[in-house]
């Protein structure tokens, strides 16, 4: 097992536990990377997947909350867009000073402990509502 292996639970929205595991893996893999292998060119690639990753699958919770109605979307969806600026301003800033020791305690705290509490809270609130009205 991984040391950089994350707990969360599972929520009551398939495509969301698949993405879910899909963005831990990736963030493994990244940080397994970053401490035996001191290359840009094989970080980048895979810093651009999860910031890809992550933008599809914001955009997919997006839908699922607004066809059903989630009360609370709009809190949520500003947790996903405050995420997103701040991936791309640590991913540019990776770009700009290579600084790998920056880069790798950023996913290993900040990405870590925000993926383990947003599941946690958000997602599984808003699953729990989405599943409940599509009859789950």
């Amino acid at each position: 097992m991984s040391q950089y292996r994350l707990a969360f639970p599972e929520v009551a929205i398939d495509f969301m536990n698949h993405d879910h595991h899909e963005f831990a893996a990736l963030r493994e893999k990244l940080l397994t990377l970053i401490t035996t292998d001191s290359t840009a060119a094989s970080i980048e690639p895979l810093l651009d997947e999860l910031h890809r990753h992550t933008v599809r699958h914001f955009a997919d919770e997006e839908k699922l909350m607004q066809e059903t109605g989630f009360p609370v979307y709009p809190v949520h969806k500003d947790e996903h867009d405050n995420v997103l600026a701040d991936m791309a301003a640590r991913i540019a800033r990776w770009r700009q000073t290579g600084d790998h020791g920056a880069l790798h305690a950023w996913l290993e705290h900040a990405v870590g402990d925000w993926l383990v509490a947003h599941i946690a809270g958000m997602d599984t609130v808003t699953a729990r509502f989405a599943a409940g009205k599509q009859g789950r």
